[in-house]
Protein backbone atom coordinates (compact mmCIF):
# COMPACT_ATOMS: atom_id res chain seq x y z
CA UNK A 1 0.00 0.00 0.00
CA UNK A 2 2.87 2.40 0.73
CA UNK A 3 4.34 1.77 -2.70
CA UNK A 4 1.08 2.88 -4.35
CA UNK A 5 0.90 6.11 -2.30
CA UNK A 6 4.51 6.95 -3.19
CA UNK A 7 3.87 6.40 -6.91
CA UNK A 8 0.74 8.60 -6.77
CA UNK A 9 2.65 11.33 -4.89
CA UNK A 10 5.52 11.22 -7.39
CA UNK A 11 3.08 11.41 -10.32
CA UNK A 12 1.31 14.43 -8.80
CA UNK A 13 4.65 16.15 -8.15
CA UNK A 14 5.75 15.49 -11.73
CA UNK A 15 2.49 16.92 -13.14
CA UNK A 16 2.80 20.05 -10.97
CA UNK A 17 6.43 20.49 -12.04
CA UNK A 18 5.50 20.20 -15.75
CA UNK A 19 2.68 22.74 -15.30
CA UNK A 20 5.02 25.16 -13.55
CA UNK A 21 7.57 24.88 -16.37
CA UNK A 22 4.84 25.48 -18.99
CA UNK A 23 3.59 28.57 -17.14
CA UNK A 24 7.14 29.97 -17.00
CA UNK A 25 7.74 29.30 -20.70
CA UNK A 26 4.47 30.99 -21.76
CA UNK A 27 5.18 33.89 -19.42
CA UNK A 28 8.59 34.47 -21.00
CA UNK A 29 7.22 34.18 -24.53
CA UNK A 30 4.46 36.68 -23.74
CA UNK A 31 6.86 39.30 -22.32
CA UNK A 32 9.26 38.93 -25.27
CA UNK A 33 6.57 39.12 -27.96
CA UNK A 34 4.73 42.05 -26.36
CA UNK A 35 7.76 44.36 -26.13
CA UNK A 36 6.64 47.59 -27.73
CA UNK A 37 9.18 49.73 -29.51
CA UNK A 38 9.34 53.43 -28.84
CA UNK A 39 7.67 55.45 -31.59
CA UNK A 40 9.70 57.90 -33.66
CA UNK A 41 9.28 61.57 -32.83
CA UNK A 42 7.31 63.80 -35.20
CA UNK A 43 9.74 66.68 -35.56
CA UNK A 44 7.68 68.73 -37.98
CA UNK A 45 4.42 68.63 -39.94
CA UNK A 46 3.48 71.24 -42.53
CA UNK A 47 1.61 71.93 -45.77
CA UNK A 48 3.04 73.00 -49.15
CA UNK A 49 1.29 74.47 -52.17
CA UNK A 50 3.52 75.23 -55.20
CA UNK A 51 6.61 74.65 -53.00
CA UNK A 52 5.47 77.33 -50.52
CA UNK A 53 4.56 76.64 -46.88
CA UNK A 54 0.93 77.49 -46.31
CA UNK A 55 -1.82 77.30 -43.73
CA UNK A 56 -4.56 78.06 -46.27
CA UNK A 57 -5.17 76.46 -49.66
CA UNK A 58 -7.76 76.95 -52.40
CA UNK A 59 -10.42 74.39 -53.17
CA UNK A 60 -9.15 72.01 -55.89
CA UNK A 61 -5.51 73.01 -55.40
CA UNK A 62 -2.89 70.25 -55.05
CA UNK A 63 -1.60 70.21 -51.45
CA UNK A 64 1.44 68.35 -50.13
CA UNK A 65 1.34 67.25 -46.51
CA UNK A 66 4.89 66.86 -45.16
CA UNK A 67 5.86 65.06 -41.97
CA UNK A 68 9.41 64.74 -40.69
CA UNK A 69 9.98 61.90 -38.23
CA UNK A 70 13.09 61.01 -36.24
CA UNK A 71 13.73 57.57 -34.77
CA UNK A 72 14.90 57.51 -31.17
CA UNK A 73 15.76 53.82 -31.56
CA UNK A 74 15.52 51.32 -34.40
CA UNK A 75 12.03 51.39 -35.92
CA UNK A 76 10.95 49.10 -38.72
CA UNK A 77 7.34 48.75 -39.76
CA UNK A 78 4.40 50.50 -41.37
CA UNK A 79 3.39 54.05 -40.59
CA UNK A 80 -0.16 55.05 -41.49
CA UNK A 81 -0.57 58.70 -42.50
CA UNK A 82 -4.10 60.04 -42.51
CA UNK A 83 -5.32 63.35 -43.87
CA UNK A 84 -8.49 63.95 -41.89
CA UNK A 85 -11.36 66.39 -42.08
CA UNK A 86 -11.88 68.42 -38.89
CA UNK A 87 -15.65 68.50 -38.47
CA UNK A 88 -17.27 70.62 -35.76
CA UNK A 89 -19.58 68.83 -33.30
CA UNK A 90 -19.19 65.53 -35.18
CA UNK A 91 -16.52 62.82 -35.38
CA UNK A 92 -13.65 63.71 -37.72
CA UNK A 93 -13.44 61.69 -40.93
CA UNK A 94 -10.60 60.22 -42.99
CA UNK A 95 -10.10 61.93 -46.34
CA UNK A 96 -6.88 60.31 -47.56
CA UNK A 97 -4.94 57.36 -46.07
CA UNK A 98 -1.45 56.15 -46.99
CA UNK A 99 0.56 53.36 -45.43
CA UNK A 100 4.31 53.81 -45.73
CA UNK A 101 6.86 51.12 -44.87
CA UNK A 102 9.67 52.62 -42.77
CA UNK A 103 13.00 51.26 -41.61
CA UNK A 104 15.05 53.66 -39.49
CA UNK A 105 18.02 53.30 -37.19
CA UNK A 106 18.20 55.34 -34.00
CA UNK A 107 18.87 58.99 -34.83
CA UNK A 108 17.81 58.74 -38.49
CA UNK A 109 15.17 61.05 -39.96
CA UNK A 110 12.70 60.56 -42.77
CA UNK A 111 10.43 63.03 -44.52
CA UNK A 112 7.10 61.68 -45.66
CA UNK A 113 5.11 63.48 -48.36
CA UNK A 114 1.45 62.87 -49.14
CA UNK A 115 -0.20 64.74 -52.02
CA UNK A 116 -3.95 65.30 -52.05
CA UNK A 117 -6.56 67.71 -53.38
CA UNK A 118 -9.11 69.06 -50.88
CA UNK A 119 -12.67 68.46 -52.07
CA UNK A 120 -14.47 70.76 -49.65
CA UNK A 121 -13.90 74.33 -48.43
CA UNK A 122 -13.71 75.24 -44.75
CA UNK A 123 -16.93 76.71 -43.42
CA UNK A 124 -20.13 75.41 -41.94
CA UNK A 125 -19.31 72.21 -40.07
CA UNK A 126 -15.94 71.63 -41.82
CA UNK A 127 -13.20 73.55 -40.06
CA UNK A 128 -10.34 72.23 -42.19
CA UNK A 129 -7.86 69.38 -42.60
CA UNK A 130 -5.23 67.88 -40.32
CA UNK A 131 -2.60 65.14 -40.23
CA UNK A 132 -2.69 62.05 -38.03
CA UNK A 133 0.16 59.50 -37.89
CA UNK A 134 -0.22 55.96 -36.57
CA UNK A 135 2.99 54.15 -35.67
CA UNK A 136 1.72 50.59 -36.01
CA UNK A 137 4.67 48.76 -34.41
CA UNK A 138 4.79 51.09 -31.40
CA UNK A 139 1.00 51.19 -31.13
CA UNK A 140 0.91 54.97 -30.77
CA UNK A 141 -0.72 57.83 -32.65
CA UNK A 142 0.38 61.42 -33.20
CA UNK A 143 -2.21 64.08 -34.07
CA UNK A 144 -1.52 67.57 -35.40
CA UNK A 145 -2.19 70.33 -32.88
CA UNK A 146 -5.85 71.40 -32.72
CA UNK A 147 -5.49 74.98 -33.96
CA UNK A 148 -5.33 76.96 -37.24
CA UNK A 149 -2.47 77.00 -38.13
CA UNK A 150 -0.92 74.40 -38.16
CA UNK A 151 -4.13 72.78 -39.46
CA UNK A 152 -5.11 73.61 -43.03
CA UNK A 153 -8.01 75.89 -43.94
CA UNK A 154 -9.42 75.63 -47.44
CA UNK A 155 -11.10 78.56 -49.22
CA UNK A 156 -13.21 78.70 -52.41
Amino acid sequence: MRKRQTSTGQGLTLILLVLLVLVLIFGLLFTVSVRVREAPIVREAFWLVDDQRVSTARLGEKVEAHVVIKATEEYSGPIMVRIRKDIALWPDSDYHISTIPVSLKGGEEKEIEITFTPDEASGGSLRGYFIEIEFRVARTTWVMENSYPPRLKVID
